[in-house]
């Protein structure tokens, strides 16, 4: 039996190798590494954990700001990734056709998106390149022309109940009051997402309260953050998302258990409706591939936070440069005023053939868009030519950061 000398001794000799490792691995990563020749900060080179914290901090999209305005248009971010805002990177990583003429765009990363469970579907974010195509000929007639027409009355309906309850706050004698309108968007999206995914809204815009699974949602992004940095480090990951606080696990379960009763509840309304299922039902009943109960369940619940937050936030982001732009705001206004006799003339058809305020719209989206990063791709093992340069195989990913016009801001 070892005494207690002989344990301590094994144990530092372990926690030494462990030590030896992490410094022989850095060493490589700085000057050994197939990206080497790559510009980049030496801390970001040596490991990932630079990254990850920016990532946890919700600054990761500042950082690589100033990292691409001081190193250029291409620079290592990590031991094994590259961040682009050359524009030609757009086509060579996400357009089929890009560097190679007819070849198929660099797959997507599983790391962000990987299943959860073994005999898990894949959902319309995964890497799996098949499942993904097969979804998105599926769900495409949700977000056609005639779709959107279909849809506008449910959306107007949500908007139209957003602002009554605008003026019952205000009351009939005029008085001011201050409303929180990040809150009040993502009432309205998140009861408008919903009604499209599951026949039924969350309630929230006639409440004037959050619904339990809105508040959820809302850290969603923050929950695909933290499971992607874990996945980073695997096979430990399966050790350290036991550190993930237990009220947050419970959230994702609820978050499944729910979308999952819902997408039943609504399969059982056995009428057609101008909504997200009844496009998966008709491409069933056209389509000898089939989208199955478990795939339709699993990406309604991906579905409800994209058609929602994501929304919200760039409404959002369209208000803040507004205010921050009185002379856009001045004529948006005016375009909307003049436009307009009545109220009630309002809806998604007038409004999209004001010019003005859809370029407001497009160029809030470009200064503030919902998502800071783009979905990060796998480099094949042959490697790629990006952007000119030739992307050594291996390489764990290669992830598009943004437009060049951001380093210009």
């Amino acid at each position: 039996m070892l005494g207690f000398e002989s344990i301590a001794r094994v144990l530092v000799l372990l926690v030494g190798l462990n030590l030896l490792y992490v410094v022989v691995r850095i060493i490589y990563n700085i000057f050994l590494h197939p990206l080497r020749h790559y510009p980049g900060p030496p801390i970001w080179c040596a490991a990932r954990l630079t990254w990850v914290l920016a990532l946890q901090r919700g600054y990761l999209h500042r950082d690589l700001l100033d990292l691409h305005n001081k190193y250029g248009p291409i620079v290592r971010i990590a031991p094994d990734e590259l961040s682009y805002v050359d524009p030609r990177a757009w086509k060579d990583i996400y357009v089929s056709g890009g560097s190679r003429p007819g070849h198929p765009p660099i797959e997507r990363n599983g790391i962000w998106f990987r299943k959860q469970r073994h005999d898990e579907p894949y959902s319309i974010l995964g890497n799996n390149e098949d499942a993904h195509a097969r979804y998105r000929r599926a769900f495409a007639a949700s977000f056609n022309e005639k779709a959107v027409n279909d849809q506008s009355p449910l959306i107007e309906k949500y908007v139209d109940l957003m602002i009554q309850r605008f003026r019952s706050m205000v009351g009939t004698g005029g008085n001011s009051t201050t409303i929180d309108i990040v809150s009040w968007l993502n009432f309205v999206t998140f009861d408008i997402s919903g009604d499209l995914s599951f026949g039924e809204s969350f309630g929230s815009t006639k409440k004037g309260e959050p619904h339990a699974w809105v508040e959820i949602a809302c850290r969603f992004g923050k929950g695909i953050a933290l499971v992607a940095s874990l996945n980073y480090y695997a096979p430990l990951q399966k050790l350290l998302k036991y550190t993930m606080p237990a009220t947050v696990r419970q959230k994702m379960i609820y978050h499944r258990e729910l979308s999952t009763q819902k997408v039943r509840q609504r399969l059982q309304l056995h009428k057609e409706r101008a909504d997200f299922v009844q496009s998966v039902l008709k491409y069933n009943q056209e389509k000898a591939e089939k989208v199955t109960s478990n795939e339709l369940e699993l990406n309604m619940s991906v579905f409800v936070f994209a058609g929602s937050e994501t929304t919200s936030t760039t409404m959002a982001a369209v208000f803040f440069n507004l205010l921050k732009t009185p002379a856009a705001m001045s004529r948006v206004t005016e375009e909307v005023r003049s436009a307009f006799a009545h109220e009630r003339e309002i809806d998604v058809a007038s409004v999209s053939k004001l010019e003005y305020l859809n370029a407001v719209i497009n160029e809030g989206m470009r200064l503030g868009p919902a998502s800071a990063i783009a979905v990060p791709r796998i480099v094949p093992a042959l490697g790629e030519r990006i952007c000119g340069r030739r992307v050594p195989g291996g390489v764990r990913q290669a992830s598009l950061f943004g437009r060049a016009s951001y380093t210009n801001f």
